[in-house]
């Protein structure tokens, strides 16, 4: 995607008016200027890791998350993306995900003194302990037996160690048995050493390789596992998903979802719709539309949160500004539950509706 020098203009404006907010403390208006921001500039990283701080505020952690992921697609450096996704991570009480992130902060800032406290405090928490299984009557097995001290004096006992390397399972001995053991040939500990590691690093090569050559999906989904799959996929990939969600027409959005839409899938093309298509001046109507006419749109749009609420309403003011249909705009204020048409700018069709 690619955002005018004018459009970039706007976003910074916007991103300004947002601190100002948030110094002020006034979280939610914050968000709104960010999210304005990005409308305007789309591939701004630093919008996004503002606005994920604003929802931490608000404890809207889930959205803190996207949003950082967001960022640290498009600036895989931006320390302040992991630090408040890291952040996020730990009020939802993923704490491997946020050690993750606080790693990752400490390759950029080895001295950051935040991210050091809260490695060596989750490493801690994240250690394993061992499990304590209850001892069954009459099992006496790993019971540690307690004797009285003794009256004699102690003897010096020498211990020989025998490397791992060397045990031998079959019985011997004596220093005969030892000896034995000792004259294994060299030459054959060193080549069983080598098949092993060698047998190991070709498991490990195949798995890397794996890994290297993962492609994202690019294929138009045939039906709602495709589509499930693989925008489970592109999640952390918005720039991927925008793409992958472009190619699919709209009228086929009832066939595609049936009756298996969800809120969090809804939202999802949503927000992309709302953070590429505006800027891009791409058509959304159409998107807005067909969305409504999938069977479980109607309850899958009533768990929406202020900011989606927030975001139904610009994309919905967007579509008024790009398409003459009055009855058809009307139509998309009364299915997304528009409540205050003059937030929006849809105060001309304030009284033909009636919700």
């Amino acid at each position: 995607a690619v955002v005018s020098t004018q459009s970039g203009h706007y976003g910074r404006d916007h991103k300004e008016k947002g601190n100002e907010f948030f110094k002020q403390g006034k979280w939610e208006e914050a968000v709104e200027c960010y999210t304005k921001g990005l409308q305007q500039d789309a591939l701004n990283a630093v919008l996004f890791a503002n606005r994920a701080m604003a929802l931490l505020k608000l404890q809207k952690y889930a959205a803190a998350i996207a949003d950082c992921d967001c960022s640290i697609e498009l600036d895989d450096t931006y320390t302040k993306a992991y630090l408040r996704r890291a952040t996020a991570h730990l009020k939802l009480e993923h704490k491997k995900e946020a050690l993750a992130d606080f790693n990752k902060v400490l390759e950029f800032e080895p001295e950051n003194k935040l991210a050091l406290t809260t490695v060596k405090k989750l490493e801690v928490e994240l250690e394993p302990v061992e499990e304590y299984t209850p001892r069954k009557p009459g099992d006496i097995t790993n019971m540690k037996r307690t004797l009285p001290p003794s009256d004699k004096p102690m003897v010096r006992i020498q211990i020989i160690d025998i490397s791992s390397d060397d045990f031998d399972t079959k019985p011997s001995r004596g220093k005969k048995g030892i000896e034995e053991l000792s004259s294994k040939s060299d030459n054959e500990a060193t080549d069983s050493k080598t098949e092993q590691i060698s047998t190991y690093a070709r498991k490990r090569k195949d798995v890397v390789s794996t890994v290297e050559f993962e492609t994202l999906p690019t294929r138009i989904p045939m039906n709602y596992l495709h589509f499930q799959t693989d925008t489970r996929k592109l999640r952390k990939h918005p720039i991927q998903l925008y793409e992958y969600i472009k190619q699919i027409d709209p009228d086929i959005y009832p066939k595609l979802f049936q009756d298996s839409l969800e809120a969090d899938t809804l939202f999802m093309m949503l927000d992309t719709f709302n953070i590429f298509y505006i800027p891009n001046r791409l058509p959304v109507y159409s998107e807005l539309y067909y969305l409504t006419k999938v069977k479980r749109f109607d309850m899958a749009v009533m768990f929406k949160t202020e900011r989606q609420q927030l975001t139904i309403g610009q994309l919905v003011q967007y579509a008024a500004e790009t398409v003459d249909d009055k009855l058809g705009i009307i139509g998309l204020i009364k299915a997304y539950s528009i409540l205050d048409l003059s937030k929006y700018k849809l105060n001309n069709v304030q009284e033909e509706v009636d919700i």
